[in-house]
C-alpha cells in the first residue's frame, strides 16, 4: 500500500515542499529522520548551500573528508587536523549549489580556530579541489571578500578548468577581490 502512494505525482510534490523549507535547517533536518524516502529527499537540500548556515559550531566539513585520498589526507594532518575519518552514507560533496570563499574560509577557521594562515588556506584549496572534482555542480559562486587570488593554488584552477560540470549551471557569479595594501 506505501509504495502505491510514492507512484503518480507524490515524489515530485514531496521535492517542492522540502524546496520551500531550503533555509529551515532545523525543519528539514528533522525531515531527514522521519524515513529513508525523506532523507534522500531531504538531504540533498541541506547540503546544496552548509556554508551559510548559522550554527554554533560548524561541525559538518569533517563529512565532506570521506571522499579524500591517502595524499590529500596526509595534507590534513601536516596541517594539525587529526580526525578520524569515516565513511559517509552520501557523497555530501555533490550536492554542492552555492559556494561562497569567504564564508567557506570562516567555517574552516571556526571548526579548526588552531589553524595558521598557510594551513587554513591549504584547506580551503584542498575543499574546492573536492568540490570541483567529485561532482558539485554550482549555482551560484561568490568570490567576495576574498584578498587576493594568491590564496587560491594555481592547480585549484587548473581543476575548476578541467570540470566544465562544476559551473555548467552556474546562475549567479559574484566576484569582488579586496587589493592588499
Amino acid at each position: 500500500m506505501a509504495s502505491k502512494i510514492f507512484m503518480g505525482d507524490f515524489p515530485e510534490l514531496m521535492e517542492n515542499i522540502l524546496k520551500n523549507l531550503n533555509k529551515e535547517f532545523d525543519s528539514l533536518y528533522s525531515c531527514a529522520l522521519v524515513s529513508r524516502y525523506w532523507c534522500k529527499m531531504s538531504i540533498p537540500i541541506l547540503w546544496q548551500d552548509p556554508f551559510s548556515i548559522r550554527r554554533k559550531r560548524p561541525l559538518f566539513i569533517s563529512n565532506y573528508f570521506s571522499s579524500l585520498d591517502e595524499d590529500e589526507k596526509f595534507i590534513l594532518n601536516e596541517c594539525g587536523i587529526n580526525i578520524e575519518i569515516s565513511k559517509t552514507l552520501f557523497d555530501y560533496t555533490r550536492f554542492l549549489k552555492v559556494l561562497n570563499l569567504f564564508c567557506l574560509k570562516s567555517k574552516v577557521q571556526e571548526e579548526w580556530n588552531h589553524l595558521t594562515l598557510e594551513s587554513l588556506y591549504r584547506i580551503v584549496n584542498l575543499l574546492i579541489k573536492l568540490f570541483a572534482n567529485n561532482g558539485a555542480t554550482l549555482y551560484k559562486f561568490d568570490v567576495s571578500n576574498v584578498y587576493c587570488f594568491n590564496e587560491i593554488d594555481s592547480e585549484i584552477f587548473y581543476s575548476l578548468e578541467q570540470n566544465e560540470q562544476f559551473f555548467s549551471q552556474l546562475q549567479d557569479l559574484t566576484l569582488k577581490v579586496q587589493p592588499i595594501y
